[in-house]
């Protein structure tokens, strides 16, 4: 298991990082059934690409929906992880300037057959998201189930990541990358930290 100055090392050799265990498996459990609860509600909207007079919802583009996360009224097992982001923020900024002002994040479901293709985060006309992040929700996920996060380098797949409960990933927002299509629904929570 690396250590957290490892990790720090990792983002500047590589551009990211896969942190195992970033909360403990009982908070992880929990922030799943509260996210299981909001399915039940119907309280997500499905996912688009672009910005402003750009944006569109493309199924076949980006297949994933969303319930964007309020850092002043979540549940406390919410509360925990978004603390530990907080804290991971302030590790970056001592360690590398990066400036980071703020984050934003939500809650991310991909149905069965459902993917993202290559993209960036930060986008084309200008954008405040500096490092990007995602945290995995469901447990017991194997290899054949799909899902993956893939991240490209020079046009070149340098990482296949699965998306295990209690993993977070973080790269740069600059960074190409994509969801491989998911063979059994796959919950997580995907954030951005903004330098404004």
């Amino acid at each position: 298991m690396s250590t957290p100055e490892e990790l720090l090392d990792q983002l500047e050799n590589k551009g990211y990082f896969i942190w195992d265990n970033f909360l403990e498996s009982h908070t992880t459990k929990a922030i799943s059934e509260s996210w299981n609860e909001k399915i039940q509600n119907a309280e997500l909207k499905k996912a688009g690409i672009g910005r402003a007079d750009n944006y569109q919802v493309d199924a076949g583009e980006r297949g994933d929906f969303i319930f964007w996360i309020s850092k002043e009224n979540t549940d406390e097992f919410v509360k925990t992880y978004l603390e530990k982001i907080e804290a991971l923020i302030t590790d970056l900024n001592r360690s590398f300037f990066l400036g980071i002002r703020d984050y934003e994040c939500h809650f991310a479901l991909y149905p069965v057959g459902t993917r993202y293709a290559r993209h960036v985060d930060r986008h084309r006309s200008g954008s405040s998201r500096i490092v990007s992040f995602v945290f995995y929700l469901h447990e017991n996920w194997h290899t054949e189930d799909g899902g993956h996060l893939c991240i490209y380098e020079n046009d070149e797949l340098v990482e296949k990541i699965l998306p295990a409960a209690s993993r977070l990933v973080v790269f740069l927002s600059e960074k190409e990358h994509e969801v491989l299509t998911t063979n059994r629904s796959r919950a997580s929570i995907t954030g951005w930290m903004l330098n404004k």
